[in-house]
């Protein structure tokens, strides 16, 4: 297992947590992620399933926010997910097989006020894989996305600092109010969008592609 992040301290801290290679770049690079993608094919001696899952956030109303934090966004999140996917395709359509998988979220499905960068970037990863399915797919390729709600993240905390500080209420209070909108009750967890990676890489999914994996507890349905 390869793990990549632009933070390089942090992600070879979390490979040897995890038993796995730290291959640190940053995502919005085109040099530095062909140069990474084929370290970790080296290192691995070749490339099974490729998840790209590099996101950020800035909140601001459309009418107010600056271009620059768009394209912040627009970069890592869209831009950042379209290079990883190039990369992990090339490989893949050489190799005849391989599985792809993306983070978008349920705001790639749904626009939410203050998310416009972030709504936009997830509604392209989400077109992209559907349009990756159709390309991949008859190389022996799967392209699925996974489109996670409310998650007991550090970004689901920061969203809901940034809402606090806009509405002048706690964090607490906003997220009670989020939660409020989900039938199940509470926050999802980490490991239960691990686990819909999981089953997406398996053979167990092996006529699923082009899908987008909502996991939110019923908020959306």
């Amino acid at each position: 297992m390869v793990l990549s992040d632009v933070l390089a301290a942090d992600v070879e801290a979390a490979a040897a947590g995890a038993g796995g290679v730290a291959v640190p770049f940053d995502v919005t690079d085109e040099v530095a992620v062909e140069r990474g993608f084929a370290a970790a094919q080296e290192r691995l001696g070749g490339l099974d399933v490729v998840v790209a899952n590099a996101g950020i956030l800035r909140m601001g109303a459309v009418a107010d926010q600056a271009p620059s934090d768009f394209r912040a966004v627009i970069d890592v999140n869209l831009v950042g997910v379209f290079l990883c996917l190039r990369a992990a395709a090339r490989i893949f359509r050489e190799q005849e097989r391989g599985v792809i998988l993306a983070t978008a979220s349920q705001a790639g499905l749904h626009g939410y006020p203050d998310l416009g960068a972030y709504c936009a970037s997830k509604f392209g990863v989400i077109a992209l894989v559907e349009t990756l399915a159709k390309e991949l797919g008859p190389h022996g390729i799967r392209v699925n996305a996974v489109a996670p709600g409310l998650i007991a993240t550090e970004m689901q905390a920061a969203l809901a600092a940034g809402m606090g500080a806009q509405a002048g209420r706690a964090p607490e209070a906003v997220r009670a109010g989020l939660v409020a909108g989900v039938p199940l009750g509470r926050l999802g967890t980490p490991e239960e969008v691990a686990n819909v990676f999981v089953f997406l890489a398996s053979d167990l999914a092996s006529y699923v592609s082009g899908a987008t994996v909502l996991i939110e507890g019923g908020e959306c349905t």
